[in-house]
C-alpha cells in the first residue's frame, strides 16, 4: 500500500518435540528480513503447538495521500506482475520428494526478496491500484481488485511469468490443496479463450511471498517497468483492464 514498516513482533507456534535450534534459525531468518525492511523487532509471542507456525505482526505508516489500494483500476490500465507464479506447486513437489531443494533454489531465492523495491517504483511512477499475490493466487487477487474497481480484465497467458516446472507438475496433479479451492471458487468468474485449462493452474496457485500485481495507466506502463528494472525487479505486462466484469485469459 506504499507504506514503511516501523515495528514487527514475532508470532510463533512450536512443538517441544523439535530441536530449539530449528526455532533459533527460523527467528534469525525473520530478523534478517525485518532488518532489511528497516523495521525494528519489538519482542513477540510464542505458544506450544504440534504444527510449527511463524509469522510477524507488522506496524507501519504511510501518508494519507500516498496510500495505494486494491481498488481504483480503470479500463485501459495495463496489468504488471513483479514475480513469477508457481511457487506453491514447486514447494508441494518438494514436500513429496519429486524435486530437490537445489532444483527450486532460484524460486526460493526470489520468494525471499521483499517487495520494497517494487513499492519504491510505485511511488516514483504512480499506479491506479495494487495488490500482493499470495494465498488466493494470481486470479484470486486480480478478481478482488477488479470487483473492488467495477471493471474486468484480459490476461495474456503467454505473457504471465511462471516457473518452468510448475505447469508439468500441476498437470501431473502435484499442487497444493489451496490451488484446487481457489479454482473452484473462481471458475465462474474466469473464462479461458483458447487456453487449455491445465495452463491456468499456476494462475490459481497460492503463493508464499509472491510479487505485486499493479494496474497502471497504459501511458505509464513502460516507465513503471523501467523503474522496476533499475531496482532489480522484473516487471511483466500481463494484460489490461477492460470494461465489464470477470477475467478472460487469452493466448
Amino acid at each position: 500500500m506504499g507504506g514503511e514498516p516501523l515495528t514487527a513482533m514475532n508470532l510463533v507456534a512450536f512443538p517441544c518435540s523439535l530441536d530449539l535450534g530449528i526455532l533459533r534459525e527460523i527467528l534469525a531468518g525473520g530478523l534478517s528480513k525485518i532488518e532489511e525492511s528497516g523495521a525494528r523487532l519489538c519482542g513477540g509471542h510464542s505458544v506450544q503447538d504440534e504444527e510449527p507456525k511463524y509469522g510477524l505482526s507488522v506496524t507501519g505508516f504511510v501518508e494519507e495521500d500516498r496510500i495505494v489500494r486494491n481498488a481504483g483500476a480503470r479500463a485501459g490500465d495495463a496489468l504488471v506482475l513483479t514475480k513469477p507464479l508457481g511457487l506453491g506447486i514447486l514447494t508441494t513437489a518438494l514436500k513429496r520428494d519429486i524435486v530437490s531443494e537445489e532444483e527450486i533454489e532460484d524460486a526460493v531465492q526470489l520468494a525471499s526478496l521483499l517487495n520494497n523495491a517494487a513499492r519504491d517504483a510505485i511511488r516514483e511512477v504512480g499506479v491506479s491500484a495494487a495488490t500482493d499475490v499470495t494465498g488466493y493466487g494470481f486470479l484470486g487477487h486480480l478478481t478482488e481488485m477488479l470487483e473492488a474497481s467495477g471493471v474486468g480484465a484480459v490476461v495474456r497467458r503467454d505473457e504471465v511469468p511462471v516457473w518452468e516446472r510448475a505447469v508439468p507438475l500441476a498437470n501431473a496433479g502435484v499442487y497444493p490443496g489451496g490451488l484446487k479451492s481457489n479454482r473452484e471458487y473462481l471458475e465462474d468468474r474466469v473464462t479461458a479463450d483458447g487456453v487449455d485449462q491445465n495452463d491456468l493452474l499456476p494462475l490459481y496457485d497460492p503463493q508464499t511471498s509472491g510479487g505485486l500485481l499493479l494496474a497502471v495507466p497504459r501511458a505509464g506502463a513502460s516507465a513503471l517497468v523501467g523503474a522496476l528494472d533499475k531496482r532489480g525487479v522484473t516487471g511483466a505486462v500481463v494484460g489490461e483492464v477492460v470494461e465489464g466484469a470477470g477475467v478472460r485469459v487469452a493466448v
